[in-house]
């Protein structure tokens, strides 16, 4: 069985970075990278969500390593305790931690929390981002979906399906505030790139 602390580590780590890249685009390049300030009705409802989805994530992540039984209170199936069910939840956790830190480093001083009032920053399509529109939230869910297999109950199988659901909310957001900033440039590239994973070959 990987430690029963490393669901908790693998979260910290990606939240960490993610705070670290947020503070630092926002100091290289003099631009506010954590921001809901478009489509303020939708987002500022999204970000208040984001935040109650990482607390959760780190509470359940916590019980799992300081209070296990709590996993049945939540109601933990039989099959909760696999070894291989624990080990293939810590491989996605740490796949998706990073591919989140690769995909951030690649965004560049595009990279942002949310999306600003003033628009994106420059369209990034190099990289991971070949093939995919959304690095950073494909490996946002898959940390979710490591945690729900480490400790699969009510609690975070819950938490998986809302993240999910945000996700497409946000992510759709993000690819208004696109199309607006860089026009045919963005639906040429959304043509070829899929929003989760995968290309679709050449733009027409």
């Amino acid at each position: 069985m990987p430690p029963v602390w490393f669901p908790f580590a693998a979260l910290a780590v990606i939240i960490l970075m993610s705070v670290w890249r947020t503070l630092a685009v926002a100091r290289l390049y003099n631009v506010r990278a954590f921001s809901f300030g478009k489509f303020p009705h939708i987002q500022s409802f999204a970000q208040r969500v984001w935040k109650v989805a990482v607390a959760a994530a780190l509470a359940f992540a916590l019980l799992a390593w300081l209070a296990p039984h709590w996993s049945q209170v939540l109601g933990a199936p039989v099959w909760a305790d696999q070894p291989l069910l624990a080990w293939t939840g810590a491989t996605i956790m740490s796949l998706s931690a990073g591919l989140i830190f690769v995909a951030q480093i690649q965004m560049g001083p595009s990279w942002r929390v949310g999306v600003p009032e003033e628009g994106p920053g420059a369209l990034v399509a190099h990289g991971l981002y070949r093939w995919s529109r959304n690095p950073i939230f494909v490996g946002m869910i898959g940390a979710l979906v490591g945690l729900f297999l480490s400790a699969p109950h009510i609690g975070t199988g819950a938490l998986l399906t809302g993240t999910w659901i945000v996700a497409a909310i946000q992510v759709r957001l993000e690819e208004d505030a696109l199309r607006d900033a860089h026009g045919e440039a963005y639906e040429r590239y959304a043509r070829i790139v899929g929003r989760w994973f995968g290309r679709r070959g050449t733009a027409s």
